[in-house]
């Protein structure tokens, strides 16, 4: 049964015309019918037009960022010529100007050769271009994990959730004592403690919901050693094949051809930040994955037979969705987007016990990621309190100190925590204030909050790595970085990867506009036909979603890291677009060679 927009299909029956009814004695169960139809066709054009108006929002994003990754190339400073952790920082040096002529021909040559590899792929059959899609996708990874050979891990919050989990797999809860190694100490098991790590208590209290993150260390460390840091990027490489499988069944979904999942294959296989993201040791990959999943799950509610088999999936996919959240706490926008989703789903087909079952659903996972925090404090007796306000990160978004990117980490988040003692109130109040004069000085100097929000965007969106490269070097390495990390991280090689990796999130922008707006007009010219309810949602959740995470990295700290997931959000959609551009030059050439016979 696949349902549509005006209702499933069984329920679209014609109205029965006996041949005894007249004008003077109407029928009123067609009468009846004739009102619900009526209704279902209102509700489906509200639904239509809600999702046409996101989609012109979501169009006017993407063409934003296309300009700014016109305009700007972002790249990292180094403190040295060297590879590894000692030349790394996160200082932003942006490159504004107009993009040259070779940058301009680049696009033009890879556009030529994305459409010529997807003109051979699309003949292939999709299962079999998926199955090389995925082995490929993981094979790559695996090889540049090996390639680098990390084997530790110097990003700050990577090396706090790997001393928590270490902590409990060895049965050192002492270590969670407030009074363990406190700021000062110089016993010797607190001078043997990795530098610049605070104790797990100080740690989880800045931020209990990291309690969830330690979780995958735990679960991680249990089977192959708390520090094992390959082992771990290794997990990242395989959650990520299963997200490349998820992207690739939302795109099905929208509306995906055979040149459409042939573009898709192409632009995933080709997406070096895509490739680099296992090397991240943080739960970011994992839980963006899971949660992917879980709303794949969820469209294939609206693709079942039976009504058993659609709550199964809807409460299912939002538990999914609820361990993906677990590992990474901002990734409750996805789900925020898969209920928009629903949604316009059920206003169209009005199946409101649908809507029903979706909302205790998502309540039920929102509980789910609770209940970290309150498991390890159980385990350890202890209590972190409520940590930093949500503010305090966009108190982060929205500063700018001398010497820093804006809108990037800075301590002032952490100095209010001590300077209040950690009460949760006062620092609400602190970062409130701060906000709001923030926000006064945007209004009053608007070319400021250009320049700030120009850069801020910019050192997110149009830094072409996504910082992948950055942290595939975060740490030691067992071969010292030579060969293929050193030739691409630090040597001749790494300008190419670069100048190619800009081009093609450039080209991506493009074919993503290209495709939303596509999306968009299909669904204003079809408004008198019904549109199936899987497509209706996966649509809507990709042009939501992406809103999402733009709106929320708008004002909440910057991280190119943070925004990857977002972006991957637009291969469906720039898949789409290289299907359109497909068909319209078939159509062009079979017109041209149409004229020339009839001459």
């Amino acid at each position: 049964m696949s349902r549509t927009a005006s209702g499933t299909e069984g329920s679209r029956a014609t109205i029965p015309q006996a041949h005894h009814q007249t004008a003077a004695h109407p029928d009123p169960a067609a009468g009846h019918q004739g009102a619900q139809h009526g209704a279902r066709t209102i509700c489906a054009a509200i639904s239509r037009w809600l999702l046409t108006i996101a989609m012109g929002f979501e169009a006017a994003v993407v063409a934003l960022l296309l300009v700014l990754s016109l305009i700007f190339t972002c790249v990292f400073k180094r403190r040295n010529d060297g590879v590894g952790s000692a030349s790394v920082t996160e200082l932003v040096n942006p490159h504004l100007g107009a993009p040259s002529f070779a940058f301009i021909c680049g696009c033009v040559v890879l556009v030529a050769m994305l459409m010529l590899i997807v003109h051979g792929a699309a003949r292939v059959k999709q299962r079999n271009t998926l199955l090389f899609l995925l082995a490929f996708v993981t094979i790559a990874q695996i090889l540049w994990i090996a390639a680098v050979g990390l084997t530790t891990y110097d990003y700050p919050d990577s090396r706090s959730l790997i001393d928590g989990a270490d902590a409990l797999l060895t049965g050192d809860a002492a270590r969670y004592s407030p009074d363990f190694c406190p700021p000062g100490t110089q016993s010797e098991v607190c001078l043997s403690r990795p530098h610049g790590v605070p104790s797990p208590h100080a740690y989880f209290s800045y931020y209990p919901f990291q309690t969830g993150p330690m979780l995958w260390y735990v679960f991680a460390g249990s089977i192959f050693g708390s520090h094992n840091i390959i082992a771990f990027q290794i997990l990242n490489a395989f959650a990520i094949t299963g997200l490349v499988a998820a992207l690739w069944r939302l795109g099905t979904l929208i509306g995906l051809d055979d040149a459409g999942h042939a573009a898709l294959a192409t632009l995933l296989a080709t997406c070096v930040p895509l490739l680099m993201f296992a090397t991240f040791v943080y739960p970011n990959a994992v839980g963006f994955s899971i949660t992917v999943a879980g709303v794949a799950l969820i469209a294939q509610a609206f693709r079942t037979q039976r009504a058993w088999q659609c709550v199964l999936a809807l409460v299912g996919g939002f538990l999914v969705c609820g361990v993906g959240v677990i590992l990474k706490s901002t990734f409750i926008i996805l789900m925020l987007a898969a209920i928009i989703g629903i949604v316009l789903v059920v206003v169209a087909n009005r199946e409101w016990w649908q809507g029903a079952v979706a909302l205790v659903s998502f309540g039920g996972a929102y509980m789910l990621t609770k209940l970290p925090v309150r498991i390890i404090e159980h385990i350890t007796h202890q209590d972190f309190g409520k940590g930093m306000p949500m503010l305090s990160w966009i108190t982060l978004g929205l500063n700018e100190h001398e010497g820093t990117t804006p809108g990037w980490w800075t301590a002032i988040p952490l100095n209010t925590y001590h300077k209040t003692h950690g009460d949760y109130g006062q620092q609400a109040q602190v970062a409130q204030e701060f906000v709001m004069e923030r926000m006064r000085h945007f209004v009053h100097d608007p070319g400021d909050a250009v320049d700030f929000f120009s850069m801020k965007l910019s050192s997110e969106w149009a830094e072409p790595t996504f910082m992948t490269s950055l942290y595939s070097q975060l740490g030691s390495s067992a071969h010292g970085f030579t060969g293929l990390p050193q030739w691409l991280l630090s040597g001749t090689g790494a300008a190419r990867l670069t100048s190619y990796e800009n081009i093609a999130q450039t080209v991506l922008y493009a074919l993503a506009l290209i495709g939303v707006i596509a999306m968009l007009v299909s669904v204003v010219r079809s408004a008198t036909r019904p549109m199936e309810d899987a497509m209706m949602f996966a649509r809507t959740f990709l042009c939501a979603a992406f809103l999402g995470g733009f709106l929320c990295y708008l004002f909440w700290e910057a991280k190119g890291i943070y925004t990857l997931p977002f972006y991957l959000l637009l291969f469906p959609l720039a898949a789409y677009g290289m299907q359109t551009i497909m068909r319209a030059t078939h159509t062009g050439v079979a017109r041209i060679r149409g004229r020339r016979e009839q001459a």
